[in-house]
């Protein structure tokens, strides 16, 4: 079975196809392009599509005692507006895809039928319109023991780590899907001017890292972060190099990533989709 769930972003999870409360209306398999167009006299000509914010309509329905259906649906609305007052999205997760999401309206209504379940109508507002699967790979510097764990790791990231072995500085990675891809990029200290070549692209970054200080490019967010050993963020977006874009998508296929073999990274591809994949 798929699993379906709410994760609040202060870290609480709510499954949304429990026996005690479940998603009994709404789908998350719609989606619609905008078409950008030039008006000529026959129709129009289409230069490109967008998108706009998505909303999606949905109802949890509680079931069990009124007492414990109250304590839930205050417990979830809380959360809800945790996200809201924080401007820190929540998330709904569709197997491996995920959007990010705030609940911005409920209506709740308990059933005028048999009084042992209440139905939560909840409109879920994702201002990014993509489902998103992550693939995550890991680059060690050349210098690494390529058998222990390594130390520029120690990062508390929520994914797994692909440990493969590099070879002088250069991989072929392949990442399966049908457009270029968002990223985030990890780069790890210690190391200057950290430059990365993904098919001829070039990331790169003028900055020196210490020990335990570590850059991380987001190219949805067009961030780029670096974290000081002392736990202090920097933004040093203006130290990215000029002439070649570090927000410039991945393609997919078969990748060649060079670099010094100097430093460790890692690359986070964003693989996304309108509706999520029937997994």
């Amino acid at each position: 079975m798929i699993e379906i769930k709410y994760v609040c972003s202060n870290g609480k999870e709510y499954n949304l196809i429990g026996d005690r409360m479940r998603a009994t209306s709404g789908s998350f398999h719609e989606y619609q392009w905008k078409s950008m167009t030039t008006d000529q006299q026959m129709g129009v000509d289409v230069y490109g599509f967008e998108k706009e914010p998505k909303t999606y309509k949905t109802t949890l329905t509680f079931r069990g005692p009124l007492e414990e259906r109250k304590a839930k649906m205050d417990e979830l609305t809380n959360c809800f507006e945790y996200d809201v007052v924080n401007l820190t999205p929540g998330r709904v997760w569709f197997g491996s895809y995920y959007i990010d999401c705030y609940i911005d309206e409920i209506t709740t209504e308990v059933s005028s039928v048999r009084n042992c379940w209440t139905d939560m109508k909840v409109s879920i507002y994702c201002p990014y319109p993509m489902w998103t699967m992550e693939q995550t790979k890991s680059f060690y510097p050349d210098s690494a023991d390529k058998g222990e764990p390594y130390e520029y790791l120690d990062y508390p990231h929520d994914y797994a780590y692909d440990y493969s072995k590099p070879s002088s500085g250069t991989e072929h990675w392949y990442v399966d899907h049908y457009r270029s891809n968002n990223f985030r990029m990890t780069i790890y200290g210690p190391c200057a001017n950290p430059r990365i070549i993904i098919n001829g692209q070039v990331y790169q970054i003028y900055d020196t890292l210490e020990v335990n200080e570590y850059i991380v490019i987001d190219s949805r967010k067009k961030t780029i972060i670096k974290r000081l050993a002392n736990g202090t963020e920097q933004n040093i977006f203006y130290k990215k190099s000029a002439g070649n874009s570090v927000f410039a998508e991945i393609p997919s296929g078969d990748l060649l990533v060079s670099w010094s073999g100097a430093f460790g990274f890692d690359i986070t591809i964003f693989k996304e989709r309108s509706v999520p994949k029937w997994i």
